[in-house]
Order: C-alpha cells, then sequence, then structure tokens
C-alpha cells in the first residue's frame, strides 16, 4: 500500500463527502430565498408539482406525465411525507396533492447526491449557476465512490482537487462573499490535513455505506 496514494484519496473523499455538500447546500438554500419562500419547506411546497416529476412518470391529476425520473422513492420521501390518502381532485393511485413538505425541512437532510439533482433539476433557472460545474462535482464523485482502490496518484488527484476546488468557489462565490470565504477556509484546512489510518477507515466505511445507498435508491426507483 502506498500510504500517500491512500492519504490523497482520503483527502479527495472528504472533499466530496464533506465540503461540497456544505456548500450545495448554501446554493439551494439561496436559491429558494431569492425566489420568495420564507423557508424550504415553504419552498418544496411551493414546487411540489415540478419535484413530484422528476420522480414519476405516471400522470398526476393535473394530467401531465414527466419524461424522465432522475429522482427515486428513498429521495422524495426525505423531503416530503404523505398527508392524505386520497387525491383532493380524485384522481386514482398515488398522487402528489397527496404529499406535503416535511415541516420544519433543512437542506441539511440533503446528501451531495440529491443536492446535485435538485440544483440540476429545480435550481436550473438559477441566474448565474453554471451546471457544468454540477456535473463536475456529480461525476468526481461517482469516480472517488466507485474507485477500484482506495488510492489516488498525484495526476489524478490533482485533477479532481482542481477541478472540484474551482466548481465550489465559482458556486459559492455567487452565493455570498461569506460562503465563498467559508467554502475556500475548508479546501484549505482540508489541503493541510494529515489523513491518519483511523480516519481512513471511517473513510472506507462511510463510501461502503453510500454503495449500499445507492443500491437500495435503485430498488426503489420504480413508480409509486
Amino acid at each position: 500500500m502506498n500510504h500517500a496514494d491512500e492519504a490523497r484519496f482520503g483527502r479527495a473523499s472528504l472533499l466530496i463527502l464533506n465540503v461540497c455538500p456544505f456548500t450545495l447546500r448554501h446554493v439551494i438554500n439561496d436559491y429558494h430565498v431569492k425566489n420568495g419562500s420564507t423557508s424550504l419547506q415553504d419552498f418544496l411546497d411551493k414546487n411540489k408539482h415540478d419535484i413530484y416529476h422528476i420522480l414519476n412518470r405516471r400522470r398526476c391529476c393535473r394530467l401531465i406525465q414527466s419524461r424522465s425520473t432522475p429522482m427515486n422513492r428513498s429521495q422524495w420521501d426525505l423531503l416530503f411525507i404523505r398527508t392524505s390518502s386520497l387525491c383532493s381532485k380524485g384522481y386514482t393511485g398515488d398522487c402528489l396533492c397527496q404529499y406535503d413538505a416535511k415541516p420544519g425541512i433543512t437542506s441539511n437532510v440533503m446528501d451531495i447526491t440529491l443536492c446535485c439533482l435538485f440544483i440540476k433539476n429545480i435550481c436550473s433557472r438559477h441566474v448565474g449557476i453554471n451546471m457544468s460545474h454540477i456535473e463536475t462535482i456529480r461525476t468526481v464523485r461517482n469516480d472517488i465512490i466507485h474507485a477500484e482502490s482506495a488510492q489516488l496518484n498525484v495526476p489524478t488527484y490533482n485533477g479532481y482537487w482542481n477541478s472540484v476546488k474551482l466548481a465550489l468557489l465559482d458556486l459559492a462565490n455567487h452565493v455570498s462573499p461569506i460562503i465563498h470565504s467559508d467554502t475556500l477556509s475548508k479546501i484549505q484546512d482540508l489541503e493541510t490535513r494529515v489523513i491518519n489510518a483511523g480516519e481512513l477507515g471511517e473513510i472506507r466505511r462511510v463510501i461502503v455505506d453510500e454503495k449500499r445507498i445507492e443500491v437500495v435508491e435503485e430498488v426503489c426507483s420504480t413508480d409509486f
């Protein structure tokens, strides 16, 4: 085992698992505030129809049908709770009007995958968001989570680190100077951080959990 390669893998993993969600959640918070919502709960309820149709191919009571389903049921269940067994318009089967946003919900429940999906599909009209940054983060996340070994050589590490750093800082700059400063501070702290064996072991366990969640979400990806 090359300990330097392992440390680079650990550092890149923490960038993806810890720093990315921090910044992406602030992008989502910034979006719903600028769109006049008083909270994420309020925003989810106002945009429930759009969110429902990135989950479910079936028609809803508005007779609208989605073309694709990038969201899965487990992700929907993080955001919404079923509050009625019947559709208010008499539509048979599962319908969006049976659901409400979870009371008091915040973006802290959203992991990097759900953040990327949400920004790409719901926040895409947000002026100033460079969606290529979201794709960069998503791609590097998948490469890290599905890496064959928990090691990164220097060229690969530098490529991942620099591209994600650029994406995060540009996204954070769009939110506010404070979030940009906080994001930069987190990245700089991580750049010089010593990754010990115990922390590497914990990172591996988290990655195993991420893979396990993906399997569960694949099972949950069928329509209601």
